[in-house]
C-alpha cells in the first residue's frame, strides 16, 4: 500500500486483482513436495521479484550467497498483473520457483492454500522472531487458519492527506493539532476557507481503481473497528462472519464519503479523475490537500510549496488512522527444489540490515518493528513523522489490502465510485458486498 504503489500501475495493491483462477487447475498441476537444500539437491535459488524491488532483493541476494558458498540466485520479474493472477498456476507446477510472490490480497493466495500448494513457514517465523518484529495485529492477518505461510517484505501507509502549507496560511488556516482534523464542521470549515483563498480542496483519483476503497478502510477503523476485526478475518475457510456488509457498521462509512463529496470536499470532477490526476492538481498548487501515502514524497520530490500532513476524521468525529499495507508477501511452494534453502534467503530478506537498505533505496517502508523510520534517513522528515505517529497514536489495518482480490478494491471501488455519483445507495452497496461475500464463502469453504 510508497512509490511503489505509483511505480507498480499505482499499486493496485489493494485494488486491482483479476478473475478468480479454477481450484481443479491447480490441483491437477501437482503439489509434490521438493527436497531440501541439504540434500544437496539443485543449488540454484530462483526468487521471484518486480523490478522496482529488485536492487534490495539483490542486496540479500549478495549477503545469503556469502552465507552459503556456492549458491546462486536467479531472478524471475513478474509484473503486477501476474502476481495478482496468472501467478498461482506457476506457483503450483513444477515448474515453480523456489520463492514467490502471492501477495495476501490477491486472489493466487487464496487458490493456493486451497490447493495445500504452499510450504508452512512456522520454523522460519520462530527463528527470525517474525511474530513480535511484525506485532500481533500483522501477524495474525498474515497466517491461515493460525499457521503462517506467508513472509511480509515491506510495509507502507495510505489514507495520509498531504496539504500545502503555503495555501493553508494564505487562506488562514491553523494546521489541525496533532496532525488531526478532528471532525467534519472542522474539515468543511478548511475547505470552505480554500475555495474562497481559490483553492480547491482535497485531491483524490475517484477513478483511479483504489483511493475511494481507501477511504472507506480508513472510516471502517474509525467508526466500527469491531466490525473491522471480523472483516479482517471472516472470509477465511471455517471462520463464522459475526458482522454483516449490508449492516449500519459498513453502511455508515459509506455514508460518510457520500456526504463529502455532496459537501464539495473534493475537487471539481473527482469521481472521473485518475489518481496521476489528482497528485498533478496538488503538486500544480491547484488543491490544497491530497490523498495519499508514506510513497508520495519520494514520488513528487521538490515541489514550489512547503508542505505536511494531516489525517481526516471519521463519522463520529473522531480522526481516522494511517491505513497500513502489510501484503506484499513472499511464500515456498511445495515444488520447490530447495525449501531449506529458501527459507534461509527468506531469513535474510527479513533481517534489520536488508529492510533498512530496502527502505533506504526502494522506498518501502520496513516490514519489522525491530528497524525505526529515525534508522532510514533517506525517508525524509515527513515520512518519519507519520511513521513515529503510528508507533505513538496507532494505525489501522486496511480491510481492501487484506480481503482476497474479488472482494477487496477491485470490487468494492467501483460501487463506491457509483454512490459518488448517484447511481446507488449506501445500503445497496452493502448488500452488493454481501452478495459477493456469500458467494466468496460458498466457493471456498
Amino acid at each position: 500500500m510508497h512509490q511503489n504503489q505509483v511505480k507498480r500501475g499505482a499499486r493496485t495493491r489493494v485494488l486491482s486483482i483479476s478473475a478468480f483462477i479454477g481450484i481443479t487447475a491447480l490441483a491437477l498441476a501437482g503439489c509434490t513436495p521438493g527436497a531440501p537444500a541439504g540434500s544437496g539437491a539443485d543449488k540454484k535459488l530462483t526468487v521471484q521479484v518486480q523490478s522496482v524491488q529488485q536492487p534490495a532483493f539483490e542486496y540479500a541476494a549478495e549477503i545469503f550467497k556469502k552465507e552459503n558458498p556456492g549458491v546462486t540466485v536467479e531472478f524471475q520479474t513478474v509484473t503486477e498483473q501476474q502476481k495478482a493472477t496468472t501467478n498461482s498456476q506457476i506457483m503450483a507446477s513444477s515448474n515453480a520457483p523456489d520463492i514467490g510472490l502471492v501477495p495476501l490480497n490477491a486472489q493466487p493466495y487464496s487458490d493456493l492454500m486451497k490447493a495445500d500448494a504452499l510450504v508452512p513457514l512456522d520454523d522460519l517465523w520462530a527463528d527470525a522472531d517474525l511474530e513480535s518484529r511484525y506485532g500481533d495485529s500483522i501477524a495474525g492477518a498474515l497466517k491461515w487458519n493460525g499457521t503462517p505461510y506467508l513472509a511480509l517484505f515491506d510495509t507502507t501507509f495510505y489514507n495520509v492527506v498531504y496539504y500545502n502549507k503555503d495555501a493553508f496560511a494564505k487562506a488562514g488556516i491553523t494546521a489541525p493539532a496533532n496532525h488531526q482534523i478532528a471532525s467534519n464542521d472542522e474539515l468543511y470549515n478548511i475547505v470552505g476557507k480554500l475555495d474562497a483563498a481559490g483553492y480547491d480542496g482535497l485531491a483524490a483519483g475517484g477513478a483511479a481503481g483504489y483511493q475511494l476503497a481507501w477511504l472507506q478502510d480508513a472510516q471502517l477503523q474509525a467508526n466500527s473497528p469491531d466490525a473491522l476485526k471480523d472483516y479482517l478475518v471472516s472470509w477465511q475457510p471455517g471462520v463464522n462472519p459475526k458482522e454483516k456488509y449490508a449492516g449500519p457498521a459498513f453502511t455508515d462509512s459509506l455514508k460518510q464519503i457520500k456526504e463529502w463529496n455532496d459537501k464539495n470536499v473534493f475537487q471539481e470532477g473527482m469521481v472521473g479523475a485518475a489518481g496521476d490526476q489528482a497528485q498533478a492538481s496538488f503538486t500544480a498548487g491547484n488543491a490544497a490537500m491530497f490523498l495519499g501515502g508514506a510513497w508520495i514524497p519520494s514520488v513528487i520530490g521538490d515541489v514550489g510549496f512547503k508542505y505536511d500532513w494531516l489525517l481526516l476524521p471519521g463519522a463520529k468525529d473522531q480522526p481516522t488512522l494511517p491505513t497500513l499495507y502489510a501484503g506484499d508477501t513472499l511464500a515456498i511452494p511445495k515444488t520447490s527444489k530447495n525449501i531449506d534453502l529458501a527459507k534461509k534467503f527468506l531469513a535474510v530478506y527479513s533481517s534489520d540490515d536488508v529492510q533498512k537498505f530496502a527502505a533506504e533505496k526502494v522506498g518501502s517502508l520496513p516490514a519489522v518493528n525491530t528497524v525505526k523510520a529515525s534508522d532510514v534517513p533517506g525517508l525524509g522528515p515527513v515520512v518519519q513523522s507519520i511513521v513515529e505517529y503510528t508507533n505513538s497514536v496507532g494505525f489501522g489495518l486496511g480491510l481492501t489490502a487484506t480481503l482476497p482480490g474479488s472482494l477487496g478494491g477491485s470490487f468494492m471501488d467501483p460501487q463506491i465510485q457509483q454512490l459518488l455519483s448517484g447511481q446507488t445507495t449506501a445500503e445497496q452497496v452493502g448488500q452488493a458486498q454481501q452478495d459477493a461475500f456469500d458467494k466468496y464463502k460458498s466457493q471456498n469453504k
